[in-house]
C-alpha cells in the first residue's frame, strides 16, 4: 500500500502585475483599454467574460496603473459607496457571482462620476445583462461601454498554463503543458483546478510534474467535478 503525504495548504501570491499579463486575441482589446486608462470614452468601463479568464488580474492590473480602489461585492454591500468614492475617485468592483446591492453602486456609480473620476466593473455577465430592479442603475450599467474577454484558443490555454504553475513556482516542462492543452476541458475554471491539483497531487505523493502526473490528475473525479 502506498502512502501519501497530507499536503498543507499554505497558499500561494499569484503574479497580477502588468508585466505578468500575456496578451492575446481573447484579451487584447480589454488590455487596450486598461493601458489607455484615463483616455476613456467614458468614466465607467465593463470587463466581462467566464470564470477565470483573467478578469481579476486585469483589475489588479488596472489598479496598479491607476491607485484604484479595489472593491467586491461584498465589501460594497458593507461599505458607504460615497465615502470610497470621495477617498478615491478611481474603483474597480471586482465582481464574482454573487448578489449585488444595487442601492449602493448606484450610489458608488454616480459619486464616482461626481468626482470626476473612473470606475471598472468587472463581471461574468455583461452590465446591460444584469438582472436589476432599480431602473436608475439599470439605465446606467446598459449605458456604459463593455469589453468582452474571448474564450481561450491554444496560445491562450499554454500562456495561462505556464503562468498558473509558475505561480505555483512548480517546475515543469513544455511536453507537460501541450499534453495537458491537448486533453484537458478548454476552460479557464479547467485550468484553475488542474492546476491546482496537480500541485496537491505533486506534494502528496511526492512527485515530479511530469505527463504522468498529469495524466493521472485528468482522470480524478476531482478534476472532473472542478472543471465543470
Amino acid at each position: 500500500m502506498s502512502l501519501k503525504q497530507l499536503p498543507l495548504d499554505l497558499g500561494y501570491r499569484p503574479a497580477l502585475n502588468r508585466a505578468d499579463l500575456y496578451v492575446t486575441a481573447g484579451n487584447e482589446e480589454a488590455v487596450f483599454w486598461i493601458d489607455r486608462w484615463p483616455d476613456w470614452s467614458g468614466h465607467a468601463l465593463g470587463l466581462y467574460g467566464p470564470e477565470g479568464c483573467g478578469k481579476t488580474h486585469l483589475v489588479h492590473a488596472f489598479a496598479s496603473r491607476s491607485n484604484a480602489y479595489v472593491v467586491g461585492e461584498k465589501e460594497l454591500a458593507s461599505k458607504d459607496p460615497v465615502a470610497i468614492a470621495n477617498s478615491h475617485n478611481v474603483v474597480a468592483l471586482d465582481r464574482l457571482s454573487g448578489p449585488i446591492h444595487e442601492q449602493n453602486l448606484f450610489h458608488l456609480f454616480n459619486a464616482v462620476r461626481e468626482a470626476q473620476g473612473f470606475l471598472l466593473i468587472a463581471s461574468r455577465e455583461p452590465p446591460a445583462r444584469w438582472s436589476i430592479k432599480l431602473p436608475d442603475l439599470e439605465s446606467r450599467l446598459k449605458g456604459m461601454a463593455a469589453v468582452q474577454i474571448l474564450s481561450p484558443d491554444d496560445a491562450t490555454l499554454l500562456a495561462v498554463l505556464a503562468k498558473l504553475f509558475r505561480d505555483r513556482q512548480l517546475l515543469i516542462t513544455s511536453d507537460v503543458i501541450e499534453y495537458a492543452v491537448n486533453r484537458m476541458p478548454r476552460t479557464f475554471a479547467a485550468t484553475r483546478a488542474l492546476v491546482g491539483l496537480i500541485d496537491k497531487e505533486a506534494l502528496a505523493q511526492n512527485r515530479r510534474v511530469t505527463v504522468p502526473l498529469v495524466r493521472d490528475v485528468l482522470a480524478m473525479p476531482e478534476f472532473q467535478a472542478a472543471s465543470g
